[in-house]
């Protein structure tokens, strides 16, 4: 069973175009693509629930980013008009005319309708609280099965629909919210145990296992963290490690129509769930289309997600593939955030430090309990050993990709 840390992240939920299914002579297959799925409901909560964004000005007003937040400054995200913001009312990061702030946690009403989130309760860092997790069951669907159920989901167009995943033999359907009838339409669509539906918005009334907790207070450290303009200058010679032995990598490949690497295939870290997909990641050198299945619409080719050994060059960002491999057969390790003692302020100033870097190899980040962490291609260890010189160890955990 999998676990999908909700309320604890600050920043975006990370969508990855991976799976670990593991198949068998005897694994259920889904039936073809169900008609109900036009009739799909799209639920809004009876009451108030608990949204852990970002918040970003777009316009005249605000939107709360729930989905994918592509790391940038400003970032660049998308998600449903907030109303009743205040930009005077929580401290906040502005650049060129936009402001924005990462890692908030809002009370509100949601209309799915409207596409809009109505705030009705005072804003707070997400550091101070915290959510259960979701558990994702497993089920055991083989990778074709799963790789056609993503696709039918993947032409939904729909705001509400944050992204589509494949996780340890189920589709996973990432929505802002659901009241479990998207659940239950779903599993007449397809059959139990072929999707399993995950709600961003979280009830906040206190229905069983959804209340959040505020967290207690953090220790006092023997000495304080250093941020700001020293820490940053420290940062810029924050090493780019390469992987020159074979590492596993996981995801789709994708080679965009237009853009500034329009024809060039891309191992993506982050999809969109638009159809074709929309994402980013490292170039992939020496890719043969013809030697993969692959799909095409609007002159986008991409891949179904896949598994290789890679090296990866940091310094032109681009994977060299070595071997492909079977991904149903990989048992990958289940992503794990330590908890950490950083105060509410201090994480959110080396989250400041850590968004300033302008580095092709930083995927994304946010704050944990206690903790920021730091997403990156790839990672040998001196990325960490030279943030905990910085930060002090326990500050920030680097997560690596490619592995």
């Amino acid at each position: 069973m999998r676990s999908i840390i909700v309320g604890s992240v600050a920043a975006a939920i990370v969508l990855v175009a991976a799976g670990c299914a593991s198949p068998g002579a005897d694994a259920p297959t889904a039936p073809g693509s169900p008609a109900s799925l036009a009739d799909l409901p799209a639920p809004s909560p009876a009451g108030e629930v608990l949204a852990i964004a970002t918040v970003l000005e777009q316009d005249d007003g605000a939107i709360l980013c729930i989905g994918a937040v592509a790391e940038s400054a400003p970032p660049q995200c998308g998600g449903p008009e907030l109303l009743g913001w205040n930009w005077d009312a929580f401290e906040h990061q502005e650049t060129g005319g936009v402001r924005w702030v990462q890692g908030v946690a809002i009370t509100g009403v949601y209309e799915a309708a409207a596409d809009a989130f109505t705030q009705t309760g005072e804003p707070m860092s997400a550091a101070a609280i915290t959510l259960p997790a979701i558990e994702v069951p497993s089920g055991e669907l083989d990778e074709a099965t799963i790789a056609s159920v993503q696709q039918e989901l993947l032409a939904l167009e729909r705001p509400d629909v944050l992204g589509v995943n494949g996780y340890d033999g189920i589709v996973v359907l990432d929505v802002i919210y659901d009241d479990g009838s998207m659940q239950s339409a779903l599993d007449a669509a397809y059959g139990p145990g072929t999707v399993f539906v995950a709600s961003a918005l979280r009830d906040a009334g206190g229905s069983a296992g959804d209340a959040p907790e505020l967290v207690d207070p953090p220790m006092d450290t023997a000495a304080p963290v250093i941020t700001g303009a020293e820490a940053q200058a420290r940062l810029r010679a924050l090493p780019t490690p390469s992987a020159t032995e074979p590492v596993i990598a996981t995801g789709i490949v994708l080679e965009a129509a237009s853009g500034p690497l329009a024809g060039t295939p891309v191992l993506c870290y982050t999809v969109a769930a638009s159809l074709p997909p929309q994402c980013g990641g490292p170039a992939v050198v020496g890719w043969d289309w013809a030697a993969v299945g692959h799909e095409e619409a609007s002159g986008v080719r991409w891949t179904d997600s896949l598994a290789m050994r890679v090296t990866y060059d940091a310094a032109s960002n681009a994977v060299t593939p070595v071997e492909m491999l079977d991904l149903a057969a990989l048992s990958m390790p289940a992503r794990e955030t330590p908890t950490g003692s950083l105060d509410a302020p201090t994480l959110q100033a080396v989250q400041d430090d850590l968004f300033a870097l302008e580095r092709a190899d930083v995927l994304g980040g946010g704050g944990g309990t206690g903790i920021v962490e730091l997403e990156v291609v790839f990672d040998d260890g001196s990325i960490q050993a030279a943030l905990d010189g910085i930060y002090g160890p326990g500050a920030v955990h680097v997560w690596s990709w490619l592995g």
